[in-house]
């Protein structure tokens, strides 16, 4: 089972004692928390793991990242009514068995199953921690399931995709063979990123960046609510639910290839289409939805462990009857103004534009984004690892509609609030929008198949879904 000297065994390094505050984007998923009275942002990864597995090294791999990351080992005490985030020093995180192989084949899968829904619906502790929790499941000697699960409060997307997975592979692999950490040490904790922000917002780039918000977004409201099928009776208090749309694999070559031609990023030509869909069910013109973007455009935040994920809001006018061509460009130069002004965090912009509303409910009622970040499992040394997805525990919009190029195929993740559209609304905006892409590629595809811009483009990178 390898090495029995423990990673846990070498001294933490321990930077920070005081309480700090929290950034805007925490604040603001802090609050809402708070006002539901349970654990909304769970972040689980899971994982098929087949064959032989090393538990010890797998378990001290995970204690690695803990104690690498600061992030990870935070707390989140209320002080004079406030929450702050304090780092800790411990960086242990029990790995419990559950061995399901004393039941029947038929019957572990199902059992599996149950164990993992119930794990995603146990709540944090925010104020004592910890923010990270794992378990394993051994469906059979050689096959295992392994769930570790963050507060979102802690991770993001990029955060568990391009640095924890490609560190955990080196780190067990290390330990398979009895060697040291061979990673180097971190430099730059999400602590470092709230005090920039913090900075940042008092100097002399913020008041440029929120005029340019408040010309944006003047005279702005909600979304209407979408002229689509109502919940039925008994229904409309159930948790969101989600239905996945792939893509036929000729329409997406076509979407890719309109995309390059018109110099436009997938996103671009995605988007377009499905606000062309939404002005079908609304009765103007002013489409208003949200997307997600990253706080990570300066370099020394590539490898830091935190929440970096920032609310977007695009506008754009589109007309009942509008060239999709036209329509692009303008969503195109929409969204090279938003990026180009994304420092600034939504939970400020809202109160500083008076747009700020009680409870769940925000200016921004629909969300879509697009996961650039690859999904890449971790490579663990003599196992196959496959990922096991689950439905996003929460979403606080009434329609989240998440893009994703996974394996030479793109896919649409709806999720949706049967408090609000139930489960035919949900299937009927996403046949609209694979219609819409479809009339589309048609009218691109036609003689004026020709761009206005120049070949060069640069367009902003690491667009990540996360669930706000």
């Amino acid at each position: 089972m390898g090495d029995e000297v423990r990673a846990t065994d070498r001294p933490v390094r321990h930077r920070r004692e005081e309480a700090l505050p929290l950034s805007y984007a925490q604040q603001g998923m802090w609050f809402l928390e708070r006002l539901a009275g349970t654990t909304l942002y769970a972040d689980p990864m899971t994982f098929r793991l087949v064959g032989e597995l090393d538990t010890t090294a797998l378990h001290d791999s995970i204690e690695e990242l803990v104690r690498r990351h600061e992030a990870l080992r935070t707390r989140f005490p209320v002080v004079d009514g406030q929450p702050v985030q304090q780092v800790t020093q411990d960086a242990t995180v029990p790995l419990p068995l559950t061995d399901l192989t004393a039941l029947a084949p038929t019957e572990r899968e199902a059992e599996a199953a149950r164990f993992l829904d119930a794990d995603l619906r146990q709540p944090f502790d925010l104020v004592h921690g910890p923010v990270i929790r794992a378990a394993l499941i051994r469906l059979a000697p050689r096959e295992h399931i392994i769930r570790i699960t963050t507060h979102h409060l802690v991770s993001d997307a990029w955060s568990w995709w391009s640095v924890l997975f490609r560190e955990l592979e080196r780190l067990y692999t290390a330990r398979l063979h009895g060697l040291p950490s061979p990673l180097p040490p971190v430099t730059t904790h999400y602590a470092d990123f709230v005090r920039w922000q913090r900075e940042w917002l008092e100097g002399p780039v913020y008041p440029g960046q929120l005029a340019y918000w408040r010309q944006t977004l003047a005279g702005v409201t909600p979304l209407p609510e979408l002229t689509l099928a109502r919940p039925t009776a008994g229904r409309a208090q159930e948790p969101p639910v989600t239905r996945w749309l792939t893509f036929p694999q000729p329409l997406y070559d076509r979407l890719r290839e309109i995309s390059r031609r018109e110099h436009v990023t997938l996103y671009m030509l995605l988007l377009t289409a499905f606000k062309q869909v939404l002005r079908r069910y609304v009765p103007g013109d002013d489409i208003l939805v949200a997307t997600r973007g990253g706080f990570r455009s300066r370099a020394e935040f590539e490898r830091a462990v935190g929440f970096f994920v920032n609310v977007l809001p695009l506008r754009t006018r589109v007309p009942q009857a509008t060239d999709f061509r036209r329509l692009l460009h303008d969503v195109r130069r929409t969204m090279l103004g938003v990026y180009a002004h994304r420092d600034v965090p939504y939970e400020r912009l809202m109160a500083e534009l008076g747009l700020k509303r009680r409870g769940f409910r925000s200016v921004t009622n629909v969300c879509v984004s697009f996961q650039s970040t690859p999904e890449v499992p971790p490579a663990l040394e003599g196992l196959d690892v496959t990922l096991i997805n689950h439905p996003d525990p929460f979403s606080g919009y009434d329609i989240d509609l998440g893009f994703y190029e996974e394996d030479g195929a793109l896919r649409a993740l709806l999720t949706h609030r049967r408090a609000q559209y139930d489960d035919a609304a949900a299937a009927r905006l996403l046949d609209d929008l694979h219609g819409a892409l479809l009339a589309a590629t048609h009218e691109l595809d036609g003689p004026r198949a020709r761009s206005p811009f120049p070949e060069k483009q640069k367009f902003p990178e690491k667009q990540t879904k996360e669930d706000v």
